[in-house]
């Protein structure tokens, strides 16, 4: 199973790569908020996208992105100790951030353009992709106090798949481009962890194309 997903992912992400580069790049800023938890997290995307391929009504991309959180999810839990010199409970407050890290191969398809200026595409991608909950908890005495069921950090790393649209506006030197995409949460064998599941990001990005002129010989 495996190697099938292995070799569906290569014929279908890599198969339209010919070796005609493009000279551009595209930064980018954007929004992130996570699906799949009940309390949604949130980060900004600072990213960069490289259009290797280009073709006149298609494009492959290769981008890198990072992601650092924008808000936290917090709690309290329950400490307890057995010294019964002292307090037999005690609440610590807890806190949750969501970072994440990303390379991705994307396959961006003209749909529309008007007057010369304005493009509208949709995309797809897949990559891989690192996503970790950091959960921080508040200063208590760790020798003499237990939460007895804490909240657990969860990191992780694998395969991901996604789909989006782009509206994009020639200036004429370069273009600004928004953006919204969906990204599936890593493909892993189990979580080990029943406080969050691993983030599924709703992000809408603006960036601009970066062109360079070719030198002449």
């Amino acid at each position: 199973m495996n190697a099938l997903k292995k070799n569906v992912f290569a014929l279908f992400f890599l198969l339209p790569f010919t070796p005609k580069a493009q000279n551009a790049i595209e930064p980018y800023i954007g929004y992130s908020i996570d699906l799949a938890n009940r309390q949604p997290l949130s980060q900004v995307n600072i990213g960069l996208q490289y259009p290797a391929v280009k073709h006149k009504v298609y494009q492959m991309l290769l981008r890198v992105q990072g992601g650092l959180p924008l808000n936290k999810h917090s709690g309290n839990d329950a400490a307890y100790t057995s010294d019964l010199s002292l307090p037999l409970s005690i609440a610590t407050g807890y806190a949750a951030k969501w970072h994440s890290a990303a390379f991705i191969i994307g396959n961006r398809f003209r749909l529309i353009s008007w007057a010369d200026k304005n493009t509208i595409s949709p995309f797809v991608n897949a990559g891989i992709v690192y996503q970790k909950i950091a959960v921080g908890y508040n200063s208590y005495d760790k020798e003499k106090y237990t939460v007895l069921d804490p909240h657990r950090s969860l990191k992780k790393f694998g395969l991901c798949i996604g789909a989006g649209i782009q509206y994009k506006r020639d200036l004429g030197n370069g273009a600004i481009f928004l953006q919204a995409e969906f990204l599936s949460s890593p493909v892993v064998d189990s979580l080990n962890n029943y406080n969050y599941k691993l983030p599924v990001p709703l992000s809408i990005n603006i960036g601009y194309v970066v062109e360079f002129k070719k030198r002449s010989k």
